[in-house]
Formats: structure tokens, C-alpha cells, sequence
């Protein structure tokens, strides 16, 4: 199991005012050269897959909810090599493996020089 989350500002991204919320959940801890605006922008672009995988489970459980850390490589191509939690206190393996799977999907700009980028990148999750 993931270590739990420290409690930090998790307000960064406006909330919509309907519906489950799947938002950005503080900034991202970045070892490489990709710039943390870059990640924002495709991570944000994705969000409706991501927010689908919570979805899924708040049918089954109303009051889920919690915040995920999902720890990814960015591939020297832009591509993510590989995806998994790596912090949770939502405790809920379906949504944990439905967004690092989302994860492993996405193209982020190459990292610059080359190499790879690692990525701890917070999220939020909420009902409405």
C-alpha cells in the first residue's frame, strides 16, 4: 500500500460547481528538464479521462474520495515508460489503476538535452 498524503494546498485548480471533482492537487516534483507549465497543460487536457476513472467507482462508493500522487516516466520521446501510485488516501486500487493506466497514454514534451523526466504529480478527488 502507498503512504498516505501530506496534507497540503489542494486548491490549486477552480472547482466546477456540479458533479465529481478530479482536479490538480498542488504541484508536481519534477527530476528532468520538462517544465512544470508543460506538464500542467497535458495533464489538464486529459483530466475528463482521468476524472472518468473516479467516476466509475463513486457509483459504487458515494462518499469516496481522497488525494493520489501518481509517480511517472517521461520517455526521451515524450512518451510515458511507466505509471504507478506512488501516494493515496483514497485506498482504492480501481481508481489508483484506472488513472496510472490514463497515465501511461499521454505524450509530454520531449524532455530538453534528452534523457528522462520523473514525475510526482499530485491529484484531488471528490463528490460534488
Amino acid at each position: 500500500m502507498a503512504p498516505a498524503v501530506p496534507a497540503q494546498d489542494w486548491e490549486r485548480q477552480a472547482v466546477p460547481s456540479e458533479g465529481p471533482v478530479a482536479r490538480i492537487g498542488g504541484d508536481p516534483i519534477i527530476l528532468g528538464a520538462v517544465d512544470k507549465s508543460e506538464i500542467d497543460a497535458v495533464v489538464l487536457k486529459h483530466m475528463n479521462a482521468i476524472r472518468y476513472c473516479y467516476t466509475l467507482e463513486l457509483e459504487e462508493n458515494p462518499t469516496l474520495s481522497g488525494k493520489l500522487v501518481i509517480k511517472f516516466v517521461i520517455a526521451q520521446d515524450g512518451s510515458v515508460s511507466s505509471a504507478s501510485t506512488k501516494a493515496t488516501t483514497m485506498n482504492n486500487p480501481a481508481v489508483e489503476d484506472c488513472v496510472s493506466g490514463r497515465f501511461k497514454t499521454f505524450m509530454f514534451p520531449e524532455p530538453k538535452g534528452g534523457g528522462i523526466a520523473i514525475v510526482s504529480f499530485p491529484l484531488a478527488f471528490f463528490p460534488s
